[in-house]
């Protein structure tokens, strides 16, 4: 407990099963400042009903901490750790109490609360917002590269080789190539993708496992493959796919997914949003990966 001036009482915990919709509602009042301070239209799509799923899955397999101030929470960050691997997957703190030194000691716990789970492998999906990518850099996150968002309708439909063929992913082949791509098996969070509704193929190609994609509501992500001259077969397929699904597509590229990249400008899909990669160290074959979003990457 840390006592502040006027008797402001801060205290910093782990969130309680009945606060995820309160941590919800400190991201969805974030989110919305965060792009009218950039000048940048109000971010669509982000609702309790959407967010609240999320939140618990990452309090339940991962560290869910909150700064809470006379009894409101004001903060809050999560990490989930699979394997070495902490990945952060959300730090803000409500507008009204940014500049008060409130989020950087939410942050280190966070951080110390993963190297006491095993993390040595730091990396985060940050927002634009200039603080939080100082925070980063000063808990030894390096810049690794832009991330950035495509979406829209594609202008023709990929063709598809004979030699590719899709099946519903099989867990086993999922985490055996996750183990390889993202440096850890995660079957957790396969699980959360399924059970959210998220429908997962693996694709063989001349006669092998050559990777996987999930598609959602026109999303594509995560996909993984196994080799680089497989990139193009594996997100040709899944935008097919995601294509049919919805109509109007959305694909995020890490930047040193230079394939993912261009098939996303070829295809007449628009950048819509760019934010940035942040790690400590390299890991996995991230050339290799499509990420699913800032929750879970």
């Amino acid at each position: 407990m840390i006592v502040l001036a006027k008797a402001v009482a801060l205290q910093y915990r782990s969130l309680r099963p009945d606060e995820v919709s309160a941590a919800a509602d400190v991201f969805l009042v974030s989110i919305v400042e965060l792009a009218r301070s950039h000048g940048l239209p109000a971010p669509t799509g982000y609702t309790r009903a959407s967010v609240e799923p999320a939140y618990e899955h990452l309090r339940r397999t991962g560290i869910f901490e909150v700064a809470v101030l006379d009894g409101k929470i004001v903060g809050i960050a999560a990490a989930i750790v699979r394997d070495s691997i902490w990945f952060l997957a959300m730090f803000w703190v409500l507008p009204e109490y940014k500049q008060r030194g409130l989020g950087r000691p939410l942050l280190e716990r966070v951080r110390e609360l993963g190297v006491t789970r095993g993390a040595k492998v730091f990396c985060t999906w940050s927002s634009i917002d200039f603080a939080a990518v100082a925070s980063y850099l000063k808990l030894g996150l390096l810049p690794a590269g832009p991330i950035f968002t495509f979406s829209g309708r594609l202008n023709q439909l990929p063709n598809v080789s004979p030699a590719v063929r899709g099946a519903p992913l099989e867990p086993a082949h999922a985490s055996a190539i996750d183990q390889i791509v993202r440096g850890t098996p995660r079957s957790q969070d396969h699980a959360f993708l399924v059970a959210s509704g998220a429908r997962g193929i693996e694709l063989e190609i001349d006669g092998k496992i050559a990777g996987y994609y999930y598609v959602q509501g026109g999303a594509i992500g995560p996909a993984a493959w196994l080799d680089e001259q497989h990139a193009e077969a594996v997100l040709e397929y899944a935008l097919r796919d995601a294509s049919i699904q919805t109509g109007v597509v959305k694909l995020v590229a890490l930047g040193l997914n230079e394939t993912a990249v261009r098939l996303a400008s070829a295809y007449g899909l628009r950048l819509v949003g760019a934010s940035h990669w942040l790690r400590s160290e390299p890991f996995g074959r991230l050339n290799c990966y499509v990420p699913s979003g800032p929750a879970l990457f």
